[in-house]
């Protein structure tokens, strides 16, 4: 039988093995991403109707200027092997925005956006917070994107646009 522990690494959907404290461009793989980032749920899933990560990502995608778009889709793209941390819980484990910094800039460098994020991505990531906050958890909308599949999907067709450009 396959040893399916790597200690030290995570194994993604593609079936790679990932050092998560020693990343290389090589081990990240978009699929992985995408489809880690359409099962992972927003605010820890205290929502009615589950809304993923990577929908979020989608959305701040479509405010973004054609010149921030591609950042802004990838703005999350750790969590899809650190997984969706809560804020106030980051800040509580020691070393987190270390390793999530190191993991971004190899995911920068094997896919091409760059790293730090700027300003202008980091309003518009506040700004969708705020509005699925209202949306989503005290208004109970439901998603735009109705499946994990819906929602990788509209993850790969965004990160596609972002080279027709």
């Amino acid at each position: 039988m396959e040893n399916l522990y790597t200690e030290g690494c995570i194994r993604t959907y593609t079936g790679k093995y990932i050092n998560i404290s020693n990343p290389k461009p090589t081990d990240i793989d978009i699929l992985d991403i995408a489809h880690s980032l359409s099962r992972m749920p927003r605010f820890a899933g205290h929502t009615e109707h589950f809304i993923s990560v990577a929908e979020h990502s989608v959305m701040c995608f479509k405010q973004a200027n054609e010149v921030d778009k591609f950042q802004a889709l990838m703005h999350d793209a750790s969590e899809a092997y650190l997984v969706d941390v809560p804020s106030p819980v980051k800040a509580m484990i020691p070393n987190y925005y270390e390793l999530e910094s190191r993991l971004m800039c190899v995911i920068s460098e094997a896919l091409g956006f760059n790293w730090p994020m700027n300003d202008s991505i980091k309003k518009i990531d506040k700004i969708m917070l705020e509005i699925e906050w209202e949306e989503y958890v005290i208004g109970r909308k439901r998603p735009v994107y109705t499946s994990f599949d819906v929602s990788e999907a509209a993850f790969l067709n965004a990160f596609r646009y972002c080279f027709k450009m």
